[in-house]
């Protein structure tokens, strides 16, 4: 039997660190627990649990608290130019852990940069190998040429990496994808790149584009849509409803 305040770690494949009340009552945990991560939310859970002389356990309730724990996301942008250092002033502030990778090492500046941002320098595309892209990281990509974004993004989408988005004209990005699939890259894995990257906002200067990336993170980040809060018919509906009060 456990006492109050017992923990048990359920990883997302599974795995187990800690015990409850014996394996009947665990599995039953892990059961609950694998369905409030798909589900990403935390809550109180009741267990029931059958006597075990074998664990010294006279059955009972087993009353669980839930809470899912998420690992901070993780930005990785690829190139370290004007956009890249106005995103990740940005993403300062949204709670990613930020790394931004080039291979000059003359743009290490961090009064540009700030002190939230790790600067890693080398070459580009194994650096994003080395860093290892899991689940919880996010990539950017907006290098200074054709060749260093198709190489970058060829090591991000053969990584774990939830998201990965590239800047770049649709003629660019069009080729890129075209000799990418020529070398093997799955044509499904290339559909769940984000490019050209970000939400349309009209954006023209490097603030501007910096933002329409951010924004589009967030709008996935959340499950949003990405639409303006406020729609012409909801806008005209509150009029309405404003003159008939």
């Amino acid at each position: 039997p456990c006492g109050v305040g017992s923990k048990m770690l359920v990883r997302a494949d599974g795995n187990t660190s800690g015990s409850f009340a014996g394996p009947h009552a665990d599995g039953q945990v892990v059961r609950e627990a694998m369905q409030a991560l798909q589900q990403s939310g935390s809550h109180l859970a009741h267990v029931h649990i059958e006597p075990d002389e074998s664990v010294g356990s006279c059955g009972g309730t087993l009353e669980v608290f839930l809470e899912v724990l998420h690992t901070e996301p993780r930005l990785i942008i690829a190139g370290a130019g004007y956009v890249a250092q106005a995103l990740a002033r940005l993403a300062a502030s949204l709670d990613f852990r930020i790394i931004v990778v080039d291979d000059r090492r003359d743009l290490a500046d961090p009064q540009v940069f700030g002190d939230k941002v790790q600067l890693t320098f080398g070459d580009i595309p194994q650096t994003i190998h080395d860093l290892e892209p899991d689940e919880s990281s996010w990539i950017v990509i907006v290098t200074r040429g054709h060749h260093l974004d198709k190489d970058a993004l060829r090591a991000a989408v053969e990584s774990h990496a939830s998201y990965v988005g590239m800047i770049g004209s649709l003629g660019k990005i069009r080729n890129i994808f075209r000799d990418l699939q020529k070398e093997g890259i799955a044509r499904e894995r290339l559909a769940q790149v984000h490019a050209p990257i970000g939400l349309d906002l009209g954006a023209e200067t490097p603030d501007e584009i910096a933002l329409s990336i951010a924004a589009e993170m967030v709008m996935l980040r959340h499950k949003g849509e990405g639409a303006s809060v406020v729609s012409m018919n909801t806008q005209h509906h509150l009029l309405e409803e404003a003159v008939g009060a």
